[in-house]
């Protein structure tokens, strides 16, 4: 080997080296530190507060009552716009109300909250979600098994964008799980 290839082949070593180290950089900046856990954990229980609301227990109760809306699916919501009227309605009923005033009393910590009825169906929330039907994804499957779901690490909420750790708590009416009550935490604010 020449001293120009040694010296081209330290190069890319060391090239190869700086972006193994970045990316390990990358992937530790999305950890959850202990306190930001402690922050976490301190949501989950406000969240199960949340989930008690008379007043989220009815809605959801009247939208397991409704059931999905005919023909709805995840690639049809995809192309549906914010401002359409079946939308604009989940952002707007008294449930979604009730979202909004907790969202607006922690403005810096709570990104987005959605309501989902039994059947995995979204019907209020804060801003629309990515997906309309949910009764795929982990979150929903293990608050409806009654447990609390965590991510567990922050990522960007794929509807605002915006980096988060979410939670999902079940909704009781009774002994029974009913719903499921997602909130996404603003990460920038658990990092304070």
């Amino acid at each position: 080997m020449t001293g120009t290839s040694r010296k081209f082949t330290s190069t890319i070593l060391h090239s190869i080296g700086f972006a193994i180290f970045l990316s390990s950089n990358v992937a530790c900046a999305n950890a959850i530190t202990p306190a930001m856990q402690q922050k976490v954990d301190a949501y989950k229980i406000k969240a199960q507060a949340m989930a008690t609301d008379p007043a989220v227990i009815q809605a959801t109760r009247e939208a397991n009552t409704k059931g999905a809306i005919p023909g709805m699916d995840n690639a049809k919501w995809a192309t549906t716009p914010e401002s359409d009227a079946t939308v604009a309605e989940m952002i707007n009923n008294a449930a979604a109300k009730r979202l909004t005033q907790w969202m607006s009393e922690d403005a810096n910590g709570l990104n987005k909250l959605v309501l989902t009825g039994k059947f995995g169906q979204r019907f209020a929330f804060t801003s629309k979600p990515a997906s309309y039907m949910s009764n795929e994804k982990t979150h929903f499957s293990e608050s409806s098994a009654g447990k609390i779901w965590q991510m567990a690490e922050t990522q960007p909420d794929p509807s605002t964008n915006v980096e988060t750790v979410q939670i999902t708590v079940p909704i009781k009416d009774g002994e029974a799980t009913v719903g499921v009550l997602l909130l996404s935490l603003t990460a920038s604010n658990l990092a304070k």
